[in-house]
């Protein structure tokens, strides 16, 4: 007697497999030894679970990452929970950028005709604990998420060097002292500092978890430190006088995109591990495109803005010098969107670099070095067309 057999074969949907390849291929799972846990998160250094493959970068991502800090040994982590106050203090107010900040608004100062030396040392000194105070508090609120990222595992929260409490102390301490300074010769100053503040702690932050959209509210934090230093030289958001810092806003506001789209591919899967909203992940083909569109927004703002606001420009080295600047940006933005994986780094290191050469173009640009020289060496020309008179009307009498 025949038996017959019957194989069940589940349906092939060929637009779910097509729709699943697209975005990433599942290979099979590897077997994991026993795992030991990321003392600081708690986060397995191995998993058994589905690999990934990046369509980007076409490596394993696993959606567990290992832990960042698997391969350091015990004197490591005991060092870094022992590491000095003043470490302390840098890394949670990340004073590096915190001076980048401070830097736009003592150039938003300047531009906006400020001369007073001791003005200018309260815009820096205030706006610098200011934003040390607001990075403080964005690490308290991201401390458990830190732990799970490669570039933030090993600030002094994760690892336990400071308490939540301790740095909360310090958080207030910087915020308090930067305001009094501000407030001591810009009430307004003052007040936007502390806006600027509350949106980075209380929006920017939250909102990173939630939705991709929180760069363009985080573009929003870099533009009002050059009115602050505005408003520390002419007292008002409105005048004539501000509209040269006004234009350094507007720069500044439009930078950050270019500059955190490269940034966030390349810490992508970090950011990813972390649960954060990222375009650079979600979209990067997007997010490159935003980092081209927005470079050629800054070049305009260089080159046309000060014709619109009829501020004075020495022709004769500031646009040269911007044009380079500018189309070196736009360039690295450009080769960022063709290759992203190859160049997302090279196109976040300029952006500083690219920063840095036009805040001093403006600082230069401000005081006119070319007229200024100019007027000397006319003054000093007459000055020797006179005596050549006055010795001549001399010899005739």
């Amino acid at each position: 007697m025949l038996r017959r057999v019957v194989v069940s074969i589940p349906a092939y949907r060929p637009s779910v497999a097509l729709r699943s390849t697209r975005r990433f291929n599942v290979s099979t799972p590897t077997p994991a030894p026993t795992a030991s846990a990321c003392p600081f998160s708690g986060t397995p250094t191995t998993t058994d679970t589905p690999t990934r493959t990046c369509p980007i970068m076409g490596t394993p991502v696993l959606p567990k990452m290992a832990c960042p800090i698997e391969e350091d040994t015990e004197a490591d982590i005991a060092a870094l929970r022992a590491m000095p106050f003043k470490t302390i203090v840098s890394q949670t107010g990340k004073v590096r950028l915190s001076g980048f900040v401070t830097a736009t608004a003592v150039v938003g100062y300047v531009m906006a005709g400020g001369t007073s030396p001791l003005v200018a040392a309260a815009v820096t000194a205030g706006t610098m604990l200011q934003s040390m105070s607001a990075n403080t508090a964005n690490q308290i609120i991201e401390v458990e998420h830190d732990k799970n990222m490669k570039r933030t595992c090993k600030r002094p929260l994760p690892v336990g060097a400071i308490t939540r409490t301790g740095a909360a102390a310090l958080c207030t301490a910087e915020f308090v002292v930067g305001t009094g300074i501000l407030a001591a010769v810009s009430p307004l100053a003052a007040a936007l500092g502390a806006l600027n503040w509350a949106i980075y702690v209380c929006m920017y932050t939250p909102l990173k978890r939630v939705s991709a959209t929180n760069t363009w509210f985080g573009s929003i934090v870099g533009g009002i430190p050059p009115w602050m230093g505005g408003a520390a030289a002419t007292g008002s958001l409105t005048c004539a006088a501000m509209h040269p810092a006004s234009l350094l806003a507007a720069f500044m506001l439009v930078w950050q995109i270019p500059h955190f789209m490269a940034l966030s591919f390349h810490c992508r899967r970090d950011y990813e591990t972390a649960g954060y909203k990222m375009l650079a992940f979600a979209n990067p083909w997007r997010a490159s495109f935003y980092a081209i569109f927005l470079s050629v927004i800054m070049a305009a703002i260089c080159l046309v803005g000060p014709y619109t606001i009829s501020m004075p420009v020495e022709g004769l080295w500031y646009y040269p010098v911007s044009i380079v600047a500018n189309t070196t940006m736009i360039y690295k933005s450009v080769r960022f969107h063709m290759d992203p994986v190859r160049n997302c780094r090279s196109c976040f290191v300029f952006s500083y670099m690219y920063l840095g050469v036009m805040l001093l173009a403006f600082t230069v640009n401000h005081f006119q070095p070319v007229g200024t020289a100019t007027k000397v060496v006319n003054s000093l020309l007459a000055g020797k067309e006179s005596e050549k008179e006055i010795a001549s009307v001399t010899a005739s009498s």
